[in-house]
């Protein structure tokens, strides 16, 4: 094991974290996919591949903290270093933000209001500030939130979520 100084430790330190949130969502998606609803004529339910799916990542994540701990041992970093490095991320930070919100927009709002609102605030949040960018947004926001509707409804028989209300 190597000793490292507190700003060479910020990367596997993240990338220990990373590897700890994954494997959270990916036992929390286990979970809701275990939720699905079973037929009675097959033998597994629906939920049962995507169980798995989730389950092998769990596991991956697990292996791969084990060998990152054991190869160079526990990374200490210090809070403030660690800050310094989050607020450079901002925009990842907001992009991710905005994602978390459309996701759980989804379910009420349905699938082309939370899109199409997902989009418009992405957009507008990452591109240039320039009275072009409003019409390409709104084109942009409105092809890709009409389209994969109508393409699943129409081609695959796949209806995405509806607006609850």
């Amino acid at each position: 094991m190597e000793r490292r100084s507190s700003e060479a430790a910020l990367i596997p330190a993240l990338q220990l974290l990373s590897y700890l949130i994954i494997a959270l969502g990916a036992l929390f998606m286990a979970f809701k996919a275990g939720s699905l609803p079973a037929s009675r004529w097959e033998p597994m339910n629906a939920g049962t591949f995507p169980q798995i799916v989730f389950l092998g990542i769990v596991v991956l994540c697990v292996i791969a903290a084990i060998s990152d701990i054991t190869k160079h041992g526990f990374p200490l970093t210090a809070f403030s270093i660690a800050w310094k490095r989050l607020v450079s991320l901002k925009s990842v930070i907001i992009n991710l933000a905005f994602f978390i919100t459309y996701m759980i927009a989804m379910p009420f709002a349905g699938f082309i209001i939370s899109t199409f609102t997902y989009l418009v605030a992405a957009q507008f949040y990452l591109a240039p500030k320039k009275p072009i960018t409003v019409p390409i947004v709104i084109f942009v926001a409105i092809l890709f939130s009409a389209g994969p509707y109508y393409l699943f409804s129409e081609v695959f028989s796949i209806y995405l979520p509806r607006a609850q209300w």
